[in-house]
């Protein structure tokens, strides 16, 4: 992982840390185990992945505001119909936000919230592929406007708005006559189901599906070449395991 996406976790974590340290939180941790699959028109990733979540209902004495860290690790397998085939491509996805309730509901967190999203990805495509392709690092960062209703603490429906991402490929890494290419991506939406199920009064599963369409980015104009990032879909199934650490 380059020193970029370091930052940009370890800020995440800095800030979250400071929420918890400066005022009284209600945090809930978790932690998750899915699959993530993720196509392009011409090649795709897919494979298990493993989370690690953090939750609070409340910052400070403010009710109705709530702030979420997730991150996930993945272990992926590439394909492609033009460059073979690879296995143990690394996937690391945050995600960061920070949401208020815009809408009240029936019961203390029900409700329709609103906010601001910050997502990073990046995966390892270093390596060689079964037909003697070589592969490259590549990361996203992204700002998102989330919209979720939360009902009676056992159902939620999210979706969010891409406002702007800003997409890196490293091609220098596969060949040393092609440069690394950043593009914008100004359009995309995702939608997350998920249900809450209690074992006992210390510890609850919630079984979530994901979906996430990112259309094609900008043009980036290098020495009479065109680069673009495609759009691609993206599947995240799973269970995450929540309990009470109170």
């Amino acid at each position: 992982m380059n020193k970029s996406t370091h930052f940009q976790i370890f800020i995440g974590i800095a800030v979250f840390h400071h929420l918890s340290t400066a005022a009284p939180l209600d945090l809930e941790w978790s932690t998750s185990a899915g699959m993530n699959h993720y196509k392009e028109p011409i090649m795709q990733l897919q494979g298990p992945e493993l989370g690690l979540h953090a939750k609070t209902r409340r910052l400070g004495n403010v009710p109705g505001v709530m702030g979420e860290a997730d991150v996930f690790i993945g272990q992926q397998s590439y394909t492609s119909n033009t460059t073979g085939s690879m296995d143990g491509v690394t996937n690391i996805e945050s995600r960061w936000r920070g949401l208020s309730r815009v809408l009240p509901g029936l019961g203390p967190t029900q409700g329709l919230y609103a906010g601001l999203g910050l997502h990073t990805l990046w995966n390892d495509m270093r390596g060689h592929s079964t037909t003697g392709g070589s592969g490259y690092e590549r990361q996203a960062v992204q700002l998102w406007l989330p919209l979720r209703w939360v009902s009676d603490d056992a159902w939620q429906l999210e979706t969010g708005v891409l406002l702007r991402g800003r997409h890196t490929s490293k091609l220098s890494q596969a060949s040393q006559s092609d440069p690394d290419i950043t593009n914008t991506q100004r359009h995309g939406v995702y939608a997350q189901a998920s249900w809450d199920y209690s074992i006992d009064s210390r510890q609850m599963i919630t079984p979530y599906v994901r979906y996430t369409y990112l259309g094609n980015s900008n043009v980036v104009t290098l020495g009479g070449t065109g680069w673009i990032e495609p759009f691609s879909q993206r599947w995240q199934l799973g269970l995450t395991w929540h309990w009470d650490n109170r």
